[in-house]
């Protein structure tokens, strides 16, 4: 079974914000989408990055920056897919926590942003 959670960043530019989702269940995280109400524009210095950590909360499972050089810009209302960095550690097991972070370079970006995370039963057989 799917299940599609949402988690909302709004915070300043030069704000950072970390985020956690835990579970009763075993899960395994498919993709994740993010839309921004307003947008973020790229930029080369002057820019945001969102992630979502693997089941260690240190290694990066899904990333979207608007970094000009990187995935740039988010159009306001239309949903882009973070980048599935192919980490291996996108099982969760009920005792683990699922962290997402809004980080920013020098002066940042603004960010009023749905991220939805996808995720599939993973059931041990």
């Amino acid at each position: 079974m799917k299940i599609q959670l949402p988690v909302h960043i709004d915070v300043g530019a030069t704000a950072n914000e970390t985020k956690f989702l835990g579970f009763d269940e075993r899960y395994e995280l498919k993709s994740v989408k993010v839309v921004d109400a307003a947008g973020v524009a790229a930029d080369a210095s002057d820019y945001i990055i969102l992630k979502v950590f693997g089941n260690d909360q240190t290694t990066e499972a899904f990333e979207w920056s608007t970094q000009d050089s990187a995935q740039g810009a988010l159009t306001a209302g239309v949903d882009a897919d973070l980048v599935d960095k192919k980490s291996g550690k996108t099982i969760f097991e009920a005792s683990d926590t699922v962290k997402i972070t809004k980080t920013h370079a020098n002066s940042g970006k603004a960010v009023d942003a749905m991220l939805i995370l996808s995720f599939e039963q993973a059931r041990k057989y």
